[in-house]
């Protein structure tokens, strides 16, 4: 009961952020392809968000399901995650490193120093550190494994397409525990600085 409660104070948080929940199979991170799932699923594809009622009825039911999040401008959200906490202290050594330091890059480490304070910070099941705001084309998409030639980045994605799973949810690992992933900092996504430019620089 007490889980089935979490996941249903949480799904009615997001909501009030603005944002578009929708069911994940339990302990995975996988879309349902049929069923009720599946229906809220393409639902929230296409901008209907999940009634009282059907939170109620769906997660009181399904009470292992999982939470996911659309990411874009339709979620109205975009993630930076990290691979670990020492990543975001190799960016920040990255642009201090810079011969010529611009505002875009003042802005941005003051946001990545105080981010876990200041910002919607996650930590997920595998370690890796989430910080969302409100969707910003400054968040271009991006995977590092996909461009390891850009060195700066590595260890680091950048989430504005498709969508995440969230809080309270949990997965199974590869060695079959099963992990949470956890709020760090729970609150309303901010909007992304339009001054930091950094990241759409070094990808597009």
């Amino acid at each position: 009961m007490e889980n089935e409660l979490e996941m249903i104070q949480t799904l009615f948080q997001y909501q009030n952020y603005g944002l578009i929940p929708f069911p994940i199979k339990p302990f995975s991170k996988e879309l349902y392809t049929d069923g009720d799932g599946f229906r809220l699923y393409k639902n929230a594809l296409s901008g209907i968000t999940i009634s009282e009622e059907e939170i109620y009825e769906y997660f009181g039911s399904k009470k292992l399901d999982n939470c996911g999040l659309l990411l874009g401008e339709k979620g109205n959200l975009s993630v930076i995650e990290f691979e670990n906490e020492s990543r975001i202290s190799q960016l920040i050594t990255f642009i201090e490193k810079k011969p010529n330091p611009n505002i875009s890059d003042v802005i941005l480490i003051n946001l990545l120093e105080t981010g876990f304070e200041s910002e919607t910070s996650i930590l997920t099941p595998e370690n890796k550190i989430q910080i969302w705001f409100k969707f910003s084309q400054n968040i271009p998409n991006f995977h590092w494994e996909m461009f390891e030639d850009k060195t700066e980045l590595n260890g680091i994605n950048l989430l504005s397409n498709g969508y995440i799973v969230a809080p309270p949810s949990a997965i199974k690992l590869n060695n079959k525990n099963i992990a949470q992933f956890e709020i760090i900092n729970g609150k309303e996504p901010t909007k992304f600085p339009t001054e930091i430019n950094f990241f759409s620089d070094h990808i597009l």
